[in-house]
């Protein structure tokens, strides 16, 4: 009998340190998943280090230099939203590249692939993330304020041919399947003549939702 429990006994110490081997492994996978989670929240909401410098450049023509892919920049005097624009040969592309093409989780704001680099479409899509830190298009939800809208309804677009104004029109709230989407036509959001952006980012109350602002290029 003392032959058998002292086996039993070694048995259930070795299964003892095999379960205390396996809650270490859990412990420390756990601790690098979050560590990772907070890296990867912290690279998230952190720009290139190379926009402040191009902001500068972006009043010096003999500075500045257009990088590929880049079709624009767009401002809205008042407000963070102040990048570059970027288009690619799909909207893929730019959800998780930076402007040099880099990884970044942030992505970059970018121009619909269907629309005319040159802007000449009746309407034109941008979209953008919405971050936190007030990054990319965060800011965009603001405009659900009448206040902040009214006081906040100018704005740039730049370009390598032309610098024209912008106008905020209104701030809306889109299903994410909504037509517009499909069709980019200007008519779906009952606009008249000219030529329009309509700056799109996600909305937080839901997946299928995005918050817009319309801006109306000006002649």
């Amino acid at each position: 009998m003392e032959h058998k429990g002292s086996r039993y006994l070694v048995f259930c110490r070795g299964l003892s340190s095999l379960v205390c081997a396996a809650c270490s492994v859990i412990i420390c996978v756990l601790g690098l998943v979050s560590v990772y989670v907070v890296y990867d929240g912290l690279l998230a909401n952190r720009e290139p280090a190379e926009l402040d410098e191009l902001r500068a450049q972006l009043g010096e023509e003999s500075s500045f230099s257009w990088a590929a892919g880049m079709v624009a920049w767009i401002r809205i005097d008042g407000t963070h939203i102040d990048y570059p624009v970027m288009q690619a040969r799909d909207n893929k592309w730019y959800l998780t590249r930076d402007y040099l093409g880099r990884d970044a989780v942030s992505g970059s704001v970018f121009l619909d692939y269907r629309n005319s680099a040159d802007f000449g479409d009746g309407l034109s899509i941008i979209y953008g993330h919405r971050m936190n830190g007030d990054l990319m298009f965060s800011d965009i939800a603001k405009f659900a304020d009448s206040g902040f809208f009214l006081s906040h309804r100018s704005g740039r677009l730049i370009t390598p041919v032309y610098d024209v104004a912008l106008t905020a029109v209104e701030h809306r709230v889109l299903l994410a399947e909504d037509d517009v989407y499909r069709n980019l036509s200007k008519e779906n959001l009952g606009l008249g003549d000219g030529r329009y952006l309509l700056l799109s980012t996600c909305n937080r109350s839901g997946r299928m939702k995005r918050d817009v602002l319309v801006m109306k290029i000006e002649q």
